[in-house]
């Protein structure tokens, strides 16, 4: 027989050691492969979200919710600026383009962003079906939103799927259907910054038609809604501008503007407290899988002995001995770091996928194919299983043929 067979036949007659040795190979190989994964794809995610976006004005507030709301439409909008500073910021020499959004509707929990062409040029969108909106309450489609062209809907007030507070006064109409992007744009309604405008203005006036108590002052301040953008989207001329710029306009104006490769690095940098948590119990895992491989092969070794004196006097030679102790380690850390890989896979997909902030800002589909990350993962099986085995067979092509044979026969 030769070394893998003698392998097997070892680990089959001790199903208990050899599943408690791939049990702990799969728990540290999975949360390596899950965190990393997990990692891996939301920082991609966030770095192709934010491609070409240099700058983001908006309201005076927190800097990272501006980010957050504005790119990822993961949170909810600080408030609004005026028309005026959309369009001082539009014709200022040192930005290159500015694109608008408004938002402040939904339907289904999808958000109705009010914005121009160039929101779906800047993530090269393309069309499955349709065209872009070219009036007034015509709007796109993004993949996950399960319209189709010709639909008739109308958004809800908020960011709230369960909101009652229904615009139903005016319908939008899909006029296209975007192929996936793998963007947040999958997970949008896009229309004109004047639909959502005009829209705010029907509902603001319908709003105070109802309540004949409320001051004017406090009725133009809400009016106002219907002259304002939430956020603009900045491409700046050069780097000199992406420095300067956002000092020039935080200082010189009532709006705020921030860099949101910036804020974002520093967004992931207080979640890596979490994440290098679990990498480190992960470490221990492999480390702990090692441990139990390493006494559980010096254990069998140790009932073991006279089988294997006996397989000296049949002609094996001590490096087939010890190439078996190495093969039974190696088979059990390799199966083990498979099943890990398997199951990483599948933990980093559950995650993403039950995350709704996430979607369309990372690809689920992605983290079930094989990457090259799995490779590292498996090595790392191996050479734990290698280095557990080392010392057992060491010690297994030194036995004690004579000694051990002449215990056996007394």
């Amino acid at each position: 027989m030769n070394a893998v067979s003698l392998a097997v036949a070892s680990i089959r007659s001790r199903p208990l050691n050899a599943m408690l040795c791939i049990v702990s190979a799969v728990a540290g190989i999975a949360l390596l492969c899950a965190v990393s994964l997990f990692s891996q794809s939301v920082t991609s995610g966030f770095a192709r979200n934010a491609q070409g976006i240099d700058i983001i004005a908006g309201t005076k507030g927190s800097p990272l919710q501006l980010v957050l709301s504005s790119i990822y439409h993961a949170d909810i909008p600080a408030g609004n600026i005026d028309m005026k500073d959309y369009e001082a910021l539009k014709h200022n020499p040192h930005i290159r383009q500015a694109i608008p959004l408004a938002l402040g509707d939904n339907y289904k929990g999808f958000r109705m962003v009010g914005t121009t062409s160039d929101y779906l040029k800047l993530y090269k969108a393309k069309f499955k079906d349709g065209r872009a909106f070219a009036a007034p309450f015509e709007t796109v489609a993004g993949i996950d939103t399960g319209l189709k062209v010709g639909d008739k809907f109308a958004v809800s007030h908020g960011f709230s799927a369960d909101s009652d507070d229904v615009h139903d006064f005016k319908l939008y109409t899909v006029t296209g259907v975007l192929k996936p992007t793998g963007t947040v744009l999958d997970k949008l309604l896009t229309t004109q910054v004047e639909s959502v405008q005009e829209l705010h203005a029907a509902h603001e006036e319908d709003h105070h038609a109802h309540e004949h108590d409320e001051s004017e002052g406090e009725e133009e301040a809400e009016m106002a809604l219907a002259h304002q953008v939430t956020s603009v989207l900045l491409k700046v001329r050069s780097p000199v501008d992406l420095m300067n710029l956002p000092r020039q306009i935080n200082s010189q104006s009532n709006i705020m503007a921030t860099v949101p490769s910036y804020e974002m690095a520093r967004f992931m940098k207080s979640l890596g407290i979490g994440r290098q948590l679990i990498v480190v119990l992960g470490t221990g895992f492999v480390i702990l899988s090692a441990l139990i491989l390493l006494a559980s092969l010096a254990s069998g070794l140790a009932l073991r002995r006279y089988d294997l004196a006996v397989l000296r006097v049949l002609g094996a030679s001590p490096t087939r001995l010890s190439a078996t102790i190495i093969a039974e380690g190696l088979i059990l850390s390799c199966v083990g770091s498979v099943i890990g890989i398997i199951l990483g896979h599948l933990v980093a997909y559950t995650a993403v996928m039950s995350i709704s902030g996430l979607r369309g800002v990372v690809l689920p589909e992605t983290l079930l194919m094989l990457q090259t990350i799995d490779a590292g993962f498996l090595m790392l099986g191996l050479g734990a299983g290698l280095l557990a085995s080392f010392v057992p067979s060491v010690l297994a092509s030194r036995t004690d043929i004579a000694g051990l044979l002449a215990r056996g026969l007394a």
